[in-house]
């Protein structure tokens, strides 16, 4: 083992390629390490500004005196929306009762308005606790006069319907058809509320 480091320690001294050679290598390899630190520092501090920031934004929301008003706000709108749903418990009852509206309407109606057809879909869940019961109602008169003020207390009712499209067909001798699409929403459906 000697002999070895001594026959190594002569090359070395004899040799100035093998000595630049391992000095370059001892440099690159010194180069390398020092990149990785560098990079290994950067990411470290960029690190320390993401958590410095996420701190700051913290520390702003903490100050602000605004969220306990929002929440009793949203809570606000979120009564009043629901006091303007239809509290049925099963999506039957609650169909039946829109169609039971919707005669009481048209009878009420001081035109002489007829209903064709009441098309009312499944209620679909559009947040938790609150469904969508979409439909279509298509209803004449034998007269010339557009029933306006029948839609008008179709808009003003409650619990609301919210129209979402008015079709008036004016025809020469046959008189107005309306088309009306609509939706309501649903407060009192159990879970899978739709069946």
């Amino acid at each position: 083992m000697e002999s070895q480091w001594d026959s190594l320690r002569e090359q070395w001294q004899a040799s100035p390629l093998l000595r630049l050679g391992s000095w370059s290598i001892g440099l690159i390899l010194l180069v390398y390490l020092l990149l990785g630190m560098d990079d290994r520092l950067a990411l470290t501090q960029l690190e320390w500004r993401r958590a410095a920031a996420d701190i700051g934004e913290l520390q702003a929301v903490q100050r602000e005196s605004y969220w306990p008003g929002m929440v009793e706000r949203l809570e606000s709108e979120r009564q009043a929306l629901l006091a303007e749903t239809w509290p049925q418990e099963t999506a039957g009852l609650a169909k039946a009762a829109v169609r039971e509206f919707l005669n009481r309407t048209v009878v009420s109606a001081e035109s002489e308005l007829r209903i064709r057809s009441t098309e009312l879909a499944e209620p679909r869940l559009v947040n938790p606790g609150l469904y969508e019961l979409r439909g279509r109602l298509t209803a004449s008169t034998e007269g010339l006069p557009v029933p306006w003020a029948w839609i008008a207390a179709l808009e003003s009712a409650s619990p609301k319907i919210y129209l979402d499209s008015i079709d008036v067909r004016v025809g020469r001798k046959s008189g107005v058809a309306v088309i009306i699409e609509f939706r309501a929403l649903l407060s009192a459906l159990p879970e899978g509320g739709a069946s």
